[in-house]
This record gives structure tokens, C-alpha cells and sequence, in this order.
């Protein structure tokens, strides 16, 4: 197992802390960079307990990225949204 500070060092997912707007919580913030072109109709995001799998389709074929969640996450809040911006972002409350 490892620490929150050393879960938060994942340079693939990126994950930051913000506030939550409650006592005890934060927002873990993650981006997933994606290859450009990626569209949401090229995504598949599935989640089996705290482990969240991201499936694409680029032109080099099919990939995947996965990552195991904090365990303190709130997954009935997880989001996720593919910006313009080259990243597909995963936000969670989490307590703290």
C-alpha cells in the first residue's frame, strides 16, 4: 500500500487535492493526457470496485490506461469530462 502523498507523485493520472467544500474531504483532481483527435465515442471508462480503466481507439490501435482509486473515494460522485485541453479529467470526493 502506499501513501496519498506518494499516490498523488503519478505522473500518467496527474491527481491533485482540492478543497471540497467539506470538513474532512477533498476533490481528488486527475487528468489523463489523451492523444489528440481522442472523442468520447472513442473512450470506454469502466470502474470495478477502485480500479478505473480508461479503453481508446487511436490510430495506433487500442490502449488502456488503469489506475486503482484512493480508497476513501466516494465513487457514487466520481465525474469524469473529456476537455479540449488534451485531457480527460476524473474528479472524486475523497476523505481525508
Amino acid at each position: 500500500m502506499f501513501t496519498l502523498e506518494q499516490f498523488l507523485q503519478n505522473t500518467t493520472w496527474n491527481p491533485t487535492l482540492d478543497e471540497a467544500g467539506e470538513p474532512g474531504k477533498k476533490l481528488l483532481h486527475m487528468r489523463l493526457q489523451v492523444k489528440p483527435g481522442t472523442t468520447a465515442e472513442n473512450l470506454n471508462i469502466t470502474l470495478n470496485g477502485f480500479d478505473l480503466r480508461v479503453n481508446f481507439e487511436n490510430k495506433a490501435g487500442p490502449e488502456y490506461k488503469q489506475v486503482t482509486i484512493w480508497p476513501t473515494a466516494d465513487l457514487e460522485k466520481l465525474k469524469t469530462e473529456l476537455k479540449g485541453d488534451g485531457y480527460l479529467h476524473i474528479t472524486v470526493p475523497i476523505k481525508v
